[in-house]
């Protein structure tokens, strides 16, 4: 069977504050022709500039990513690009009046649960698909991402591992499919290391860091929720590990393709993993 292009069946919106900035921005997401591909609309800047959701677009600062055009840009992408990855669509345009997508709770469910009421819609072209047919990979010191061959589909291992005695290793392993990204990944919430969010915080960011949306991990092993300090509940086994899970959906779905392969990742952040998402435009 033949997977072809999706984009949504109508208008619809959604606000919320950025994690880092703490600002309120709209999104207004739009329908999109084939072959069109994922885009960023500036609306609240003059000429509207439109930033293409992909690796070309690519500016990274301080444990973030952004999508940039001249003196345009749009960070904290990836979530909603791993709900677009989940959910199968490759063509949508997203009006944006700031610089960061909302937060939602820290997950990717709030893009999840719009785009779904939007309806996913088939446009007919044939998706554009990456199939991995030798090892190819990228490190750094003890952080590493590998793509092998793979012939089901798109199957993802992440191992979380700190080195740290109070946090465990972790490796959760995923053949994704909507449903089960919808299923085991999407509701996995944005966690941080209690000296991380201490530092965003003495840097002016982390302004939009609330109970609801992060997680915050300390020295000793507990969890607690990051402004209130309650203790934090997570909502099911290996959270965290499926939170990163998550960042690499997004951040691969940045070469704007279908993935058939097998990606093994090991304390891979967003540098490593959209250096992937660069080799396999490459290797297109």
């Amino acid at each position: 069977m033949v997977n072809t292009q999706k984009t949504i069946g109508q208008e619809i919106g959604c606000a919320g504050i950025g994690m880092f900035r703490g600002e309120n921005t709209t999104l207004h997401f739009k329908p999109a022709l084939l072959n069109s591909g994922i885009s960023f609309v500036r609306v609240d800047l003059p000429n509207r500039p439109r930033i293409s959701a992909h690796v070309g677009s690519l500016s990274s600062n301080y444990r973030r990513i952004f999508l940039k055009r001249g003196d345009a840009e749009v960070e904290c992408v990836e979530h909603l690009m791993a709900a677009l990855a989940g959910l199968g669509i490759d063509n949508i345009e997203i009006e944006i009046n700031g610089s960061e997508v909302p937060a939602g709770d820290g997950s990717a469910q709030l893009f999840v649960e719009i785009l779904k009421k939007a309806g996913v819609v088939d446009l007919g072209g044939v998706k554009k698909v990456f199939v991995v047919k030798e090892p190819m990979g990228v490190n750094n010191g003890n952080a590493s991402i590998l793509a092998v061959p793979y012939e089901k589909g798109l199957a993802l291992s992440y191992t979380l591992d700190f080195n740290n005695s109070f946090l465990q290793q972790q490796t959760y392993d995923i053949e994704v499919t909507e449903e089960s990204f919808c299923r085991e990944i999407a509701s996995a919430r944005t966690f941080g290391l209690s000296t991380y969010i201490e530092e965003f915080r003495r840097l002016g960011l982390g302004k939009g860091v609330t109970d609801e949306n992060s997680i915050m991990v300390h020295e000793d092993g507990t969890m607690t929720k990051p402004v209130s300090q309650r203790p934090a509940e997570l909502r099911f086994p290996g959270e965290l590990v499926r939170h990163k899970i998550l960042d690499l959906i997004g951040d691969l779905y940045l070469a704007n393709v279908v993935i058939q392969g097998r990606i093994i990742a090991k304390r891979s952040g967003h540098s490593l993993n959209v250096r992937l998402a660069e080799m396999i435009v490459n290797n297109l």
